[in-house]
């Protein structure tokens, strides 16, 4: 009896494994062909449960899918254009572009190897998909994902006039590149200056206003003497440990850049700062750094915020600043390694609001990314070759329907699909030579500051002649900017961001309430401006939480998308946008939570504020690709400045920034943060001067975008075929055919995603 148990239950055994494991073992009768190519694996697929199952990396590569695997949570990601998908292994599941599909079969591992089911990932990523019974064979054809049929909606046939003459060559590797002054014409240029302003700021000054150290886990200061220098006294700083942000370890001083205590400062004065440094000991490949602030000290807007290196010697130093009213307090940041730093000869020269800044010594440091050698760059000119160009086929038929060999086709770019544009004030409609150098520059915008809620409500009559001044000056592409900001007041502690109603009696407490006015507010704008290409919903949320402090992370943020969708369109794209945050680890938990949540999200808006702190063009295209691997959004440019008075490394590093930008395939667009020091946010912008002068920065954005980055003029003959193909930017056209003795010009809009096949008939 209990032999026959015993055979029982192990009969049973076997059976409930069989049960449990409906894998079939893999084996090399089944095949894989993609576009014809029989596909081999290392680990070759497997059926369970009637799915065939693949290896995750090959098939997704194989498609033309990025792909990325997060070892932690066992997830894979795959993305093509505008399709994200995301499994985990064991989980069925999955979750395309956020949404939720449910699978017959999870993701698996199987000797090593994750496997994913084939159909879901090919279907998902736009290609058709047979099985072959007989021959055991799963045939995918991927043409099906390769574009739209014919052309993209031509918007707008504007031609602005654009740049047309050029100093350098179309040839994307002659650069324009700027040198900035040699340390002894930097000395000669101090020593010819110095007598013509005042100093408001002196050494002595700056010692004797010493404050206890803000951050005194981190390090100290103390002032020692000095021999063999034209000064006496210098302020060691010594970091001992390197604190999470830079701003957790500050010394500062009551000294202030003011003419006579308490006159405050005015922000047209150009004032210069000027100060010794060296390296004592520890350090980074043996260079120290500090970072000097000099800001308002309730709003935090800061007049300088920049950085300086050096070694063992003592190194000069001259940072020019201006443009910030009452920015009076001054501090020095060292936290950026373990390090013992001196600081003497700190004085702060004031020149009045007249003074040609370019003839101030500005000190910058060598970045070797900015060099015209640098390798990046190369290969991110052949990124821009693969996904900015297209091959554009035009057709020339007669009346008949006949094709006409040897006609001649030539094309002509009048405007770029990709969005280069600026963020534009009350000028846009009532200075005429700034909407005449608007046009020239750009063809997409942003309302600076009268589209927020506030502004908006106070006085809609502004808001729309601003928008419809730039749309009079070429701009194609509007940004809204912002239905939501957590935040009551402007920088300048007066002005109302958002409705003053909202902060009445903490109002905007009450949930139901603050989502009652947030939904009418988005449906009203909206529907007076519905022709925005994107908007942004939220702004600056790691900083602001005004709203969450009281309702939660995330539930406001699933919400206000959710009304913002509903308002704006399914054609409009949603951003999430963000300041220096992006280089934070809270950003990155922030989107996230996003997906996690279900927000309904279409891009990431990365507003780029590079006044002091300059991220170098690996860095940049680093992000970039990390955000459009992970989360497969749109990407947008939508608030660069450059705010340095040296003007040569300004033009060096908006040429560089706006190359690893124009490299991203992820990326729609590049938007400054005003171009014009006449009218600008900043002290210094980064196109042209009060005066209307170009600047270096300004010569590099023209020549970019309009000359190496622009076709024109491009030739070629139709064949036997009827049929010619050029190569070209994507963008709009003005496509002339000659045949016959008779000309016909169309006008064509050849986008990215598309067939791009324009057949012109000549009668």
């Amino acid at each position: 009896m209990k032999r026959l148990l015993s055979l029982v239950l192990s009969v049973l055994m076997i059976l409930a494994l069989f049960v449990s494991n409906s894998v079939v073992l893999a084996d090399d009768s089944i095949k894989v062909v993609i576009d014809g190519a029989n596909q081999t694996y290392d680990v070759m697929p497997i059926i369970e449960n009637g799915r065939t199952l693949v290896p995750m990396r090959a098939i997704f590569e194989s498609l033309g899918a990025v792909v990325s695997w997060d070892d932690a949570t066992k997830t894979v990601f795959g993305t093509k254009g505008d399709t994200m998908v995301v499994l985990q292994i064991g989980n069925k599941t999955a979750h395309v572009n956020g949404e939720k599909k449910e699978l017959d079969v999870a993701a698996s591992i199987v000797e090593g190897r994750t496997l994913v089911p084939v159909r879901f990932i090919s279907e998902t990523l736009g290609c058709k998909v047979d099985w072959d019974d007989s021959t055991k064979t799963v045939i995918i054809n991927s043409s099906a994902a390769s574009s739209k049929s014919g052309l993209a909606e031509l918007v707008s046939t504007m031609h602005r006039r654009v740049p047309t003459t050029f100093e350098k060559s179309n040839d994307m590797n002659d650069l324009y590149h700027f040198e900035s002054m040699s340390a002894q014409e930097q000395e000669e240029a101090y020593q010819t200056v110095r007598g013509q302003g005042e100093v408001v700021c002196t050494e002595e000054e700056f010692m004797a206003g010493l404050k206890p150290v803000q951050g005194p886990d981190f390090g100290n200061y103390e002032v020692v003497d000095v021999e063999g220098q034209n000064f006496k006294k210098a302020l060691r700083i010594t970091c001992t440990k390197v604190p999470e942000k830079s701003s957790g370890f500050i010394v500062k001083t009551n000294a202030t850049p003011e003419r006579n205590p308490g006159d405050g400062v005015d922000g047209k004065d150009q004032m210069l700062l000027a100060f010794r440094l060296r390296l004592v000991s520890g350090g980074h490949l043996g260079s120290c750094q500090v970072q000097f602030q000099i800001e308002h000290p309730e709003t935090f807007k800061k007049a300088l915020f920049q950085s300086a290196v050096a070694e063992n010697d003592w190194t000069v130093v001259y940072m020019p600043f201006t443009g910030v009213d009452d920015a009076t307090s001054i501090g020095v940041r060292a936290g950026f390694c373990e390090q013992v730093v001196e600081l003497g000869g700190i004085e702060i020269i004031n020149f009045g609001p007249d003074f040609n800044v370019g003839k101030l010594p500005s000190t910058t440091g060598e970045f070797p990314e900015l060099k015209l050698d640098a390798q990046w760059r190369k290969e991110a000119n052949e990124r821009i070759e693969k996904i900015r160009k297209g091959d554009f086929k035009i057709v020339v038929k007669d009346g008949a329907g006949n094709v006409i060999p040897d006609a001649e086709v030539e094309l002509d770019m009048f405007e770029h699909e990709f969005q280069f544009g600026n963020a534009f004030n009350g000028q846009i409609k009532k200075n005429e030579t700034y909407k005449l150098h608007h046009e020239e520059l750009f063809n997409a915008g942003v309302v600076e500051h009268q589209m927020k809620w506030a502004p908006y409500e106070d006085d809609p009559q502004e808001t729309k002649g601003q928008v419809e001044g730039a749309k009079e000056s070429g701009v194609k592409y509007m940004r809204g900017h912002t239905l939501i900001w957590e935040r009551d007041l402007g920088s300048n502690g007066k002005t109302y961001l958002m409705p003053k109603r909202l902060f009445d009696n903490d109002a905007f407490k009450d949930k139901e309430f603050l989502l009652k006015e947030s939904e009418a507010h988005f449906n009203k704008i909206c529907a007076e401006y519905p022709d925005m290409v994107d908007w942004d919903v939220v702004n600056e949320i790691v900083n602001n939480v005004r709203f969450r402090e009281h309702h939660g992370q995330f539930e406001l943020f699933k919400e206000w998308f959710d009304l913002a969708r509903k308002a704006a369109g399914e054609d409009c794209l949603l951003y999430y946008n963000e300041t220096s945050p992006v280089w934070n680890p809270e950003f990155i938990e922030y989107l996230d939570k996003f997906v996690e949540n279900g927000v309904d999200f279409d891009g990431i808006g990365i507003q780029s504020h590079y006044d002091g702190n300059l991220k170098m063009p690996t860095e940049l295209m680093g992000l970039y690709d990390k955000l459009a691997e992970k989360y497969n959004k749109r990407l947008k440019i939508t608030e660069y400045s450059c705010s340095i008075a040296d003007i040569n490394l300004q033009g060096n590093y908006t040429r560089d920034v706006m190359i690893s930008c124009f490299a991203e395939e992820n990326m729609d667009g590049f938007l400054m943060w005003g171009f014009f020091d006449g009218a600008n946010f900043a002290a210094y912008s980064p196109i042209y001067d009060k005066d209307w002068n170009l600047k270096p920065a300004g010569k590099v954005y023209q020549d970019l975008v309009y000359n190496k980055w622009w076709t024109k003029d491009a030739k070629a003959k139709t064949a036997a075929d009827g049929s010619a193909t050029i190569r070209g930017f994507y963008g709009d056209y003005d496509v002339t055919v000659t045949a016959n003795g008779k000309t016909v010009t169309e006008m064509v809009a050849f986008h990215k995603g598309y067939d791009n096949i324009l057949e012109i008939v000549i009668k």
